[in-house]
């Protein structure tokens, strides 16, 4: 049996925002751009995870499911200057939504933090070929071992 969690409606906005954010800053973080393959996966990520993630984060999931668009869209305008500056100020908006955290609980912190690193993996990579994502850490990996990086 899964873990229910009662959450209050400042925890799943909280919660929620964190994940909205933390989409925005995976797909901001190499060249400041959030581009359309960003943006769709971000979307199908957090729709996908209303019915398919652990059961104490489907009530977050399911809250953001009408809005979640909405809201990347209003906080992607939020960003303004460089890259850098782009990605500060995102990076400021997930630290501050997860603030919340500790008032849950340290394990559902640890839960949590791994769930959005993982939804912050899939955004980011959205724009990678598959040589990217599966051979370069392979290449990689070989060019270190024997000492040629």
């Amino acid at each position: 049996m899964e873990e229910a969690y009662e959450y209050t409606e400042e925890e799943l906005k909280k919660l929620g925002d964190a994940i909205v954010w933390t989409t925005i800053l995976a797909a901001v973080h190499v060249d400041g751009v959030i581009n359309e393959h960003e943006k769709a996966e971000a979307i199908k990520q957090t729709h996908i995870r209303t019915f398919s993630t652990e059961d104490y984060f489907k009530p977050i999931y399911k809250h953001l499911e009408d809005h979640f668009e909405n809201d990347f869209n209003r906080f992607s305008a939020e960003l303004v200057g460089t890259q850098k500056e782009k990605e500060a100020y995102a990076q400021a908006k997930v630290t501050e939504a997860m603030e919340i955290l500790p008032l849950i609980g340290p394990i559902f912190t640890k839960r949590f933090t791994k769930e959005v690193g993982d939804l912050y993996n899939r955004v980011f990579h959205s724009d990678s070929s598959l040589l990217q994502i599966f051979l370069l850490p392979i290449l990689t990996g070989r060019l270190e071992r024997f000492g040629l990086k």
